[in-house]
């Protein structure tokens, strides 16, 4: 399998943080626990998801990304065996716990960012739907809208703690489709 869809990528992360519900629901309100396990030194869901999609991942802030996904070809050859220099990337992640902090800068960093899927997973306050409409036009500006649009390749991950529910949004060119959900979500897709 060489590429790894929005739909995939997505079942993935269901079936990882329901596996850790009781876990991930204890570090939700702590921020630095919650972003430790998800990109920093303990990355429990992101190894995870990586291994559900038999990638790896680096979550370091490889140039100001959360996680990158890759697989072990994509790595520079001849390079400082603790070094992780890669010459592709086939999943760039974001995640921003404060909903209301920008998360155009998010979108616009996974933008110039050249690999197969953009994935940002945060939190809303709300449903957050005003800010999906504009990261929607913030993806649209852009010169590759079209061809992610077509390719499916930019995924936006909502969690909501009251029902521990997560609704999953692909970017099209003329709105958001609902990433349709299995038996693993409390929430069934829109029709």
């Amino acid at each position: 399998m060489n590429k790894i869809t929005s739909k995939m990528f997505f079942q993935a992360w269901l079936e990882t943080v329901h596996d850790k519900k009781e876990y991930v629901l204890d570090i939700w309100r702590h921020a630095r626990e919650f972003r430790s396990h998800l990109r920093g030194d303990d990355a429990i869901i992101m190894k995870e998801v990586a291994d559900k999609l038999h990638l790896l991942c680096y979550h370091s802030d490889y140039y100001s990304l959360d996680t990158v996904f890759y697989k072990e070809d994509d790595l520079v050859p001849g390079r400082p065996a603790v070094s992780y220099w890669l010459r592709d990337i086939r999943i760039a992640f974001e995640h921003e716990n404060n909903f209301n902090s920008g998360l155009y800068r998010e979108v616009s960093n996974l933008l110039i960012t050249n690999c197969d899927l953009r994935v940002l997973v945060t939190c809303p306050n709300g449903d957050g739907h005003e800010q999906l409409e504009y990261l929607h036009k913030v993806i649209q500006g852009s010169r590759q809208s079209q061809t992610i649009s077509d390719d499916e390749s930019f995924l936006v991950i909502f969690g909501f703690e009251s029902d521990f529910s997560w609704d999953g949004y692909v970017y099209k060119q003329d709105n958001w489709k609902r990433e349709a959900t299995d038996a693993i979500s409390n929430q069934p897709a829109d029709p």
